[in-house]
């Protein structure tokens, strides 16, 4: 029987990919429907566009879901907690604040269960994923105020001690679209003067400037990108920020952020995919930060494309990613 490819890679970028991900993506990957060519009904949320090819999840002491206020105080949304199976260290445990990716329309607190309960788990941290709420139905600027309020709260000596977790020492992270959450809640966090400096900051594949065109900075991987390509990547950044005009504020766009809170980021360790439509902006943010005197660490995993998290469980890199994250929080906490 014949199946339809949708998603056909660019014959330029085929040598220059892991042969690992050309396996998966010639085998599962080129015969998903784009999001982006569907009118949207939700199914992207409960139809996962990417086949699964994550690691298994790891036992860890506990998991459970807490409520957090929203910044107006009218509803709450959920963050899951995983917690070590370890004897708690007498303050308590690290605290390691994760977004999940997805465009800021799909994903959610089941979405990197494999790869939170491997940080829980390895790190010896409580990992508390933020499952902020969603576009189009949740706009801008609504991810980013539950990402910020979550931060605050979990960094506060009250949400700290609701969890067992040292507020001493907390570190936020995320990939894609939550990276660009953790980016921008921790720059808030600093503008408002409150709370301990954080540890550290982790982004994988991250997104961090919406001004960015396949014209401009997404030139060098545009026409070849697998999956995550410019007309999907619009797709996600207009149903999350329909007004143009919210594109270039810094709490979209947190490269456009001011140099004296630039300065303040905590250690930031970043990774980005070499084919990755983003790896451009992702690259650039590293050595923006750089220039700011933070202590950065850049990692370009070669061959690789957006979708290297969610492919953990069947690529070598991917899995390597996920340790060499997991190394760096556990050294920066």
């Amino acid at each position: 029987m014949s199946r339809q490819v949708y998603q056909p890679l660019h014959a330029d970028v085929r040598p220059l990919l892991d042969p690992q991900y050309i396996a998966f993506h010639d085998a599962h990957m080129q015969y998903v429907q784009t999001d982006d060519s569907k009118v949207w009904d939700g199914s992207a949320r409960t139809q996962p566009s990417l086949p699964p090819g994550t690691l298994d999840t790891v036992p860890v002491g506990s998991i459970k879901d807490i409520d957090v206020a929203t910044l107006d105080g009218a509803a709450a949304f959920p963050v899951r907690v995983f917690t070590p199976s370890s004897t708690p260290p007498e303050s308590g445990w690290p605290i390691f604040v994760w977004c999940h990716g997805g465009g800021w329309a799909i994903g959610g607190i089941e979405s990197e269960n494999d790869f939170c309960t491997r940080v829980c788990r390895d790190a010896n941290v409580i990992v508390c994923s933020v499952g902020y709420r969603l576009a189009p139905e949740d706009r801008f600027p609504a991810a980013v105020d539950d990402a910020y309020m979550a931060l605050k709260y979990l960094s506060s000596p009250e949400g700290a001690q609701k969890i067992g977790g040292d507020v001493s020492r907390i570190a936020v992270g995320g990939t894609s679209a939550g990276a660009n959450l953790s980016i921008v809640a921790a720059l808030r966090r600093l503008e408002a003067g409150g709370g301990v400096p954080l540890k550290c900051c982790v982004l994988i594949v991250p997104v961090v400037d919406n001004t960015a065109t396949a014209e401009t900075v997404w030139k060098p991987n545009a026409v070849t990108a697998p999956w995550l390509t410019p007309s999907r990547m619009l797709w996600y950044r207009r149903m999350y920020m329909p007004d143009e005009k919210d594109w270039a504020q810094w709490h979209a766009s947190p490269n456009l952020a001011p140099a004296e809170l630039l300065k303040q980021m905590p250690p930031t360790w970043m990774a980005v995919s070499e084919q990755d439509l983003l790896a451009p902006e992702g690259i650039a943010f590293a050595e923006q930060l750089k220039g700011q005197g933070v202590s950065t660490q850049l990692q370009v995993v070669k061959g690789c494309t957006h979708s290297i998290l969610a492919l953990d469980g069947v690529m070598d890199k991917g899995r390597k990613l996920v340790e060499d994250a997991i190394t760096a929080i556990r050294e920066s906490i």
